[in-house]
């Protein structure tokens, strides 16, 4: 029987590590270019939160919209670093829900609204309740669910 030498032992072991990262890829075959990203291998998230409007009436609603999270996950708010509430992403890492705000004269200042997935997957957006300002409401058509939070003066 033939011996190998270490030269042709290491190129079987190159060889074979090239030919199962490619049976790997196998369930990526029908997936788009674009999906195939570093950022979804690795875990990696860059999600987006974002409002419909920044400033209201204490008693306003504001309507966030969530992007860029994992997909079909629980996604949980927080509201200036207390619990808000929890609401379900889509499966393209999306999600929508209401922000109804104090009506007390006391609810002025700025409020930041966090959502998190996980410890990898997190993003906050503000609004700013102000006498000046006019009342504010979601707009006609928005999908989600409303949380409300007492009066807490903002931090």
């Amino acid at each position: 029987m033939k011996q190998f030498s270490l030269r042709t032992m290491v190129r079987t072991v190159f060889a074979l590590a090239i030919l199962l990262a490619g049976v790997a890829m196998v369930p990526y075959v029908d997936r788009p270019v674009a999906a195939l990203e570093w950022r979804m291998m690795a875990g990696v998230y860059a999600p987006e939160l974002s409002v419909h409007a920044s400033e209201g009436a204490p008693g306003s609603q504001f309507a966030f919209t969530g992007a860029g999270f994992p997909a079909n996950k629980p996604a949980t708010l927080f509201v200036n670093g207390r619990y808000l509430g929890r609401v379900m992403t889509d499966g393209q890492g999306s999600a929508q829900f209401v922000v109804q705000s104090p009506s007390s004269d006391m609810a002025w200042g700025h409020y930041d609204i966090t959502m998190e997935v996980d410890m990898n997957a997190s993003a906050t957006q503000g609004f700013h309740l102000s006498s000046e300002a006019p009342l504010v409401w979601a707009p006609d058509g928005f999908a989600g669910p409303t949380f409300g939070f007492g009066l807490r003066l903002p931090e």
